[in-house]
């Protein structure tokens, strides 16, 4: 019997929920297996440390096997693919990195064949996939494949508390507001930061998630720039939390603020929905393209100098029930579980 063999990257944040989201919510009637990238064993996987441990694998396959790579970031990967038979039973979900790195100017001549390489490699796909219309379309472009279908990753065992957001603001809860959702230089810190300096002596605190995905000099600049501007208001977080702990300071915050110019932070933002609280997007994204397409709310983080502490505590305390509902209608698993069961059972069969 066939089976479908999803491939992630050390990303336990992600692998992790999505492994039970496959196996409990949208199981194809054929055999799954997990593999993840990890020196350690990981319960419910077959692990691999090296790119050799994982085409050894790869060679242990069956020839109705089915492959699935949740990203795919790694161009050492993509040399071994290109001419190995496994490419043409393998399909992908692109992320908002693979894509956004090459529309970067100026970029190096290694770079441009890096591009080319990247093109020819998922023009050999059996299939590609997208989360949201404006990546495919970018797909489409860069990468020179004509058929990416579009195909979101669900918001996964998020917990909502009964109440999210307070009914007033006070000395011992200010208002939270989260700035970015990673490291990455690409959250563009400080042009998010600059952009809420009009609001420094008001009951505010920021808060950072600058834990995973950059490097320790960006991050210092990015804290020391916070401080400046807003002293001892800021909260910057830079040990890694579980789940659990990631959720609940969602749930304390009272808006989220980004300046990323590509799509990015998506557990974020639909976590923001899901909860009727403020998102700020730059206009210019997909995934702002996209959401207000389908009918959400999303604010544009250009005009966020013209919003007063006020104006942003009344938007905190209104709590927009049509995001929650469209979230429920679009981003939920119980909305996306038949989508990802039926693009597995097609790869099945």
């Amino acid at each position: 019997m066939s089976q479908v063999i999803h491939v992630f990257a050390d990303t336990p944040h992600h692998y992790l929920p999505m492994q039970q989201f496959f196996e409990l919510q949208c199981k194809p009637s054929c055999t799954q297996q997990f593999w993840v990238k990890s020196a350690q064993p990981v319960e419910g996987f077959i692990t691999y440390a090296n790119n050799d441990e994982l085409f050894t694998l790869f060679n242990s396959l069956n020839k109705a096997d089915n492959v699935v790579f949740h990203g795919l970031f790694d161009m050492h990967i993509w040399k071994k693919l290109l001419f190995n038979p496994i490419i043409k039973r393998s399909s992908c979900v692109l992320w908002g990195g693979e894509l956004y790195r090459h529309t970067k100017p100026g970029r190096t001549l290694k770079q441009r064949i890096v591009h080319v390489l990247h093109a020819l490699v998922i023009r050999r796909f059996n299939k590609v996939f997208a989360l949201n219309p404006g990546d495919a379309q970018l797909a489409k472009t860069v990468l020179w494949r004509k058929n990416v279908a579009v195909l979101p990753y669900p918001l996964i065992g998020m917990k909502v508390a009964s109440t999210t957001t307070p009914s007033e603001f006070s000395e011992q809860q200010p208002l939270k507001i989260l700035v970015g959702n990673s490291a990455a230089p690409s959250n563009n810190h400080i042009d998010a930061l600059n952009k809420l300096t009009h609001l420094a002596n008001s009951n505010i605190q920021i808060v950072m998630p600058l834990n995973y995905g950059g490097e320790p000099n960006y991050v210092s600049d990015v804290i020391s720039h916070a401080n400046a501007l807003f002293a001892n208001k800021v909260h910057a977080i830079t040990t890694m939390l579980s789940k659990q702990q990631y959720d609940a300071l969602l749930n304390e915050v009272h808006l989220t603020v980004f300046a990323q110019q590509r799509q990015q932070g998506l557990y974020v933002a639909y976590a923001m929905l899901l909860m009727g609280k403020p998102l700020f997007l730059l206009d210019g994204t997909s995934s702002y393209s996209h959401l207000s397409t389908l009918g959400f709310d999303i604010y544009k983080t250009q005009k966020l100098t013209k919003f007063t502490f006020t104006e942003l505590a009344y938007l905190a305390n209104k709590q927009e029930s049509k995001n929650a509902s469209l979230m429920q209608q679009h981003f939920t698993e119980d909305a996306l579980a038949p989508k990802w069961q039926a693009m597995l059972q097609n790869l099945h069969e």
